[in-house]
């Protein structure tokens, strides 16, 4: 039998320590995931860097600057781009953009214009619905670093 050179006490303190430090190491500041109705995400989000997205209650966008910066591996159309969004939803059993989702945490953008590589962005509702992050990951909110706060 395996003997530990810890107590049980220590062991369970050593326990709880590693899971609170995995999980601020992963969630990050205000990773926390939202679920938002459609009017609470449309209209006009600007990140840091410049990138703009304007959501409309018709499911359209337009964008800028999604191929610059922190966003330049994501595949996005660069320079002024558009198409539809759509809330991710479960459906017969796969998680994907509904168009029919009137509610969501997640949101995806299909482009009009054409690109060499499918774009790998997703959106993510933080900080109670006053953030979209730009995701590449689904698993981890935030993970591409560039946060979209409403400009209007």
């Amino acid at each position: 039998m395996f003997k530990t050179p810890f107590a049980p006490a220590a062991r369970w303190t050593a326990a709880v320590l590693i899971t609170l430090l995995s999980a601020t190491a992963c969630g990050g500041a205000g990773a926390e995931t939202a679920t938002v109705s459609a009017d609470r995400v449309t209209g006009t989000w600007q990140a840091g860097d410049g990138a703009s997205l304007a959501l409309t209650a018709g499911r359209t966008f337009t964008a800028s600057g999604l191929n610059a910066g922190k966003l330049a591996d994501t595949g996005c159309p660069g320079g002024h781009s558009g198409g539809d969004w759509a809330f991710f939803a479960h459906d017969d059993g796969l998680y994907m953009t509904s168009p029919q989702a009137t509610s969501g945490s997640e949101i995806g953008l299909s482009f009009t214009e054409e690109s060499d590589e499918p774009c790998r962005l997703t959106l993510t509702v933080v900080d109670d619905g006053d953030t979209l992050c730009a995701t590449s990951e689904p698993d981890t909110p935030c993970d591409l670093g560039v946060r979209f706060t409403r400009k209007d």
